[in-house]
């Protein structure tokens, strides 16, 4: 296989594809990406067992072929090459990858070893590559990292079909973060479904932006998802559908009040207060009339104060948070925002009153007082 391709182009695509991969896989094959060279140009392949990707570039093909390379040193050789044209050579024991000033001499994986890649299921629908990344960067947050398990459905995030909608919900108990963004069916999608790793979504988004992105999602929920914007593919095996805590859907999220402020006014508010706070200890929020006070005591004692409305059925209300989760919602937010409330004790929804697409539920702290003293 012999094949020449612009170094910004292929340097991208390896990093890409070195990116899927666990850095210490269970079977070596795992940290290999499969080059395959014919008429139509050069793909890029990698596949860690769950997930697979692939990357068409243009190139000038000499010789059609396939092989396995490192994909950890063929993305670290061609990132530190300049911008020039990187012609790869390969035989059944070795490669050679070289600029007409550089070159590196590498050892193949053997080709019968690697395994077949999983075939992308036919597309139920399109989005936005832009917009759903937008949405990936607004949910992330609320993925949780370490759940296992039983728990396993609150490490991916939800991708739901909802009429002309696709809605992508993220949780991990704390705080239910959710975004919609337009859905064009190109087929029967209703009931369309999948819970899709966390670490998926989060290391593809920003590479479908600019791009229409057709969107494969089974009905039930199992199986596999696929996201293909015609020169990236990603086919990926969902988490169970029963792991996930669908029942946050039946959450009734009717409030008695809403505070109305600036978000960087509340954000800048509680990075002040913090200060003296060591490590995750809670803050205090204080809406009454049209001030809202923001309250931290552990080193030492700090509060400040904005401008908030408080409109509804509530003269005032205080709340306690992990500041950490708060300031979490509001990054996702610009502008007005409003703070749906009830209670001390159940959860305060953070929004756009003005676009219902974003929205950000967050548990107060029960026990604020123990938790500052722990």
């Amino acid at each position: 296989m012999r094949f020449t391709i612009p170094q910004p182009e292929l340097a991208e695509a390896a990093k890409w594809a070195a990116r899927q991969l666990p850095t210490t896989p269970l079977n070596p094959v795992f940290a290999g990406v499969l080059l395959t060279a014919d008429d139509d140009g050069v793909t890029l392949s990698a596949f860690d067992g769950e997930t697979a990707v692939r990357a068409r570039l243009d190139g000038d093909v000499t010789e059609p072929g396939q092989a396995v390379l490192s994909a950890r040193l063929l993305s670290d050789i061609t990132g530190t090459l300049g911008k020039t044209d990187v012609t790869v050579t390969t035989t059944d024991t070795d490669a050679q990858v070289e600029t007409r000033t550089a070159r590196f001499d590498l050892t193949v994986i053997p080709l019968h070893d690697y395994p077949t890649l999983p075939v992308t299921p036919a597309a139920t629908g399109s989005v936005n590559g832009s917009e759903l990344a937008a949405a990936v960067a607004r949910v992330k947050m609320a993925i949780a990292r370490d759940a296992d398990g039983p728990t396993a459905g609150m490490s991916g995030v939800r991708l739901k079909v909802i009429a002309d909608r696709l809605e992508l919900t993220a949780t991990d108990r704390y705080r239910i973060a959710r975004h919609t963004i337009p859905w064009q069916a190109t087929g029967n999608s209703a009931d369309a479904m999948g819970v899709i790793p966390g670490h998926v979504m989060v290391a593809n988004a920003k590479s479908f932006a600019g791009h229409t992105v057709h969107l494969s999602l089974p009905t039930n929920g199992s199986g596999t998802a696929g996201f293909d914007t015609g020169r990236r593919q990603v086919t990926t095996m969902l988490i169970e559908s029963n792991l996930f805590p669908h029942k946050l859907d039946r959450l009734n999220r009717a409030s008695q009040a809403s505070g109305f402020f600036d978000a960087e006014d509340l954000a800048q508010a509680i990075k002040q207060v913090t200060t003296v706070n060591d490590g995750d200890k809670p803050i205090w929020i204080t809406f009454d009339g049209q001030i809202a006070t923001v309250r931290a005591r552990d080193t030492g004692s700090a509060q400040a104060r904005i401008d908030a409305d408080l409109e509804g059925d509530l003269d005032s209300i205080e709340l306690a948070f992990n500041s950490r989760w708060l300031l979490d919602g509001l990054d996702a937010l610009t502008g007005r925002v409003a703070f749906d409330l009830n209670t001390p004790h159940t959860p305060g929804v953070l929004h756009d009153p003005d676009d219902d697409t974003y929205s950000y539920l967050v548990i107060p702290i029960r026990d604020p007082h123990k938790a500052a003293s722990a």
